[in-house]
């Protein structure tokens, strides 16, 4: 833009010179069209932008990996006053990661509504999004810009695998109501073991009160029991900074998510959200692809890690807790089985290198070249 406007001043530097040493009624019109022409390109940019509008579209909602589909820029004019030239500034991104890549789109003087196609493909699951990041329109000669309303991003889910994995299942977990009965627990963990004594709080329990003791110390104390524990399987999720393992991550997910599905098995999912846990259990498929829709849009990595925020919170004990995770130290992993929040844990690192790796049993390496041959080896 500034080459033009110093090209226009070189022009009408040339028609001052022109008016000055060639003075007559052509010299004079010439020098005041150059004065002119600028002023009536600007007010017509100001009409025309004034209707104008910019939004993004997507021609599917959601895709498999390298499936092509496309995002489509509309433009729109108004017919009466149309926009000499419009800019517009898009940016595509994976919200698992990896490179961000912008386009410059230009639409030349058009009148109603433009569309302009941009075709994609991706290799990587995750929930991809255009967003216009910058539209701008300008005159006829270049000089000015306006900035022009945008409406709407876009997103597609380039969604991972749902063939189920070819995991073992154990006969415990295909029993009827799964996820009601009850583990053993140690004591302590049962509620009506009691561990510990209090003072008396209203909206407890008559039952709950120990009345020895409360004679003894002339107030009502009451007992308090353990948490009680679930036979369910959860899934604790830890995505990571790179788009590949990120990619693993997923498809180790849906493919196990929806092995369980196909069996009727229900399950739970925890996942970062923030400085928090997010939580969603599944049954069915429709309830599993609205958790992989959750995971395949949060940003990583999370601002603290998973496995800590789990550990701070007060789960009731669960029969199999399957962490899926990029990373994995010897420390993090001896907390937790410390933890004593399941009564069986696998540890799935995806994508990790083989220097990286943790000889442990309950630690299995899950590679991307390799998935069908890694997940085989898991037992729900």
């Amino acid at each position: 833009m500034w080459s033009r406007r110093l090209a226009y001043l070189a022009v009408l530097a040339a028609g001052g010179l022109f008016f000055i040493f060639f003075r007559g009624y052509l010299s004079y019109l010439v020098f005041l069209f150059l004065l002119i022409l600028p002023v009536l390109s600007f007010v017509w940019l100001l009409l025309s932008f004034r209707f104008a509008g910019v939004r993004a579209q997507a021609s599917k909602a959601a895709v498999e990996k390298k499936e092509p589909f496309s995002f489509m820029i509309r433009a729109k004019s108004s017919r009466l006053f149309p926009i000499p030239c419009l800019r517009v500034t898009i940016e595509i991104s994976n919200a698992l990661g990896g490179e961000t890549e912008r386009e410059l789109l230009s639409f030349p003087f058009f009148a109603g509504e433009a569309v302009m196609e941009q075709p994609c493909r991706s290799a990587c699951c995750g929930k991809l999004s255009c967003t216009v990041r910058r539209a701008r329109g300008l005159d006829f000669l270049r000089l000015f810009s306006l900035p022009v309303r945008v409406k709407e991003s876009a997103a597609v889910f380039v969604l991972p695998s749902r063939t189920p994995a070819p995991a073992a299942v154990t006969e415990n977990c295909l029993l009827p109501d799964f996820a009601e009965l009850s583990l053993p627990t140690a004591p302590g963990n049962d509620p009506s073991d009691p561990f510990d004594v209090r003072s008396y709080q209203p909206g407890d329990p008559l039952s709950r009160i120990h009345w020895k003791l409360s004679a003894k110390q002339g107030e009502w104390i009451v007992r308090e029991g353990g948490s009680s524990a679930e036979r369910s399987i959860r899934f604790l999720v830890e995505c990571g900074s790179q788009l590949l393992e990120n990619d693993c991550i997923m498809e180790t997910f849906s493919r196990l998510a929806f092995l369980l599905v196909e069996h009727g098995i229900p399950a739970q999912v925890f996942w970062p959200e923030d400085a928090e846990l997010g939580s969603q259990g599944f049954d069915g498929e429709e309830e599993a692809s609205e958790i992989l829709e959750v995971l395949l849009s949060r940003s990583v990595p999370p601002a603290f890690p998973v496995l800590e925020l789990f550990r701070e919170e007060h789960w009731k004990k669960c029969a199999h807790l399957i962490y899926i995770t990029p990373k994995c130290s010897p420390e993090r992993l001896t907390g937790l089985l410390e933890a004593g929040n399941a009564e069986r844990v696998t540890v799935l690192l995806c994508g990790t290198k083989q220097e990286q790796e943790i000889s442990h049993d309950v630690v299995i390496p899950v590679r991307p070249d390799r998935l069908d041959d890694c997940l085989a080896e898991v037992e729900l």
